[in-house]
């Protein structure tokens, strides 16, 4: 579903930051935002959430850079500009999401009716041996 890629781009990682740091102001999880951040850039979550880890630890060890180095990182970042391409990607995956989804829940729906199958063949299983028995035992009784 997300397209494998290597390089991150600027806006690709503003666009996480940004988007992770909204979503935690409004007291939800990291994970919500690595989920929405994935399908609007075209990773993988895991992706995502590994990015952002390392983009933090970058943030602290520049911290101790020289001042020039300060006042660059200190910029405001740019609001990253979300582009009709984009949107129709995530539109896109979204819907491939939901497909999936409903698909799983009718595959559910059959696996529970094949249980039930499953079980009213064992039950006749079970009384086919019990009646084989008796009939074994009424020919046993028959020879003797």
């Amino acid at each position: 579903m997300n397209a494998l890629k290597t390089k991150w781009s600027l806006e690709d990682e503003n666009t996480l930051i940004e988007l992770v740091e909204k979503y935690e102001s409004k007291g939800k999880s990291k994970q919500e935002a690595f989920e929405m951040v994935a399908n609007i850039i075209n990773r993988t979550k895991t992706a995502c959430a590994s990015r952002y880890r390392k983009l933090s630890k970058d943030h602290c060890k520049e911290i101790n850079t020289p001042t020039e180095e300060i006042t660059r990182l200190n910029k405001p970042i740019d609001p990253p500009s979300l582009n009709l391409e984009m949107i129709i990607q995530f539109l896109k995956n979204f819907e491939q999401m939901h497909q999936a989804s409903e698909e799983n829940l009718q595959l559910k729906e059959r696996v529970d009716l094949l249980k039930i199958d499953n079980d009213n063949l064992n039950k006749k299983i079970v009384e086919l041996k019990a009646l084989i028995q008796k009939k074994q035992n009424v020919l046993i009784n028959l020879l003797e």
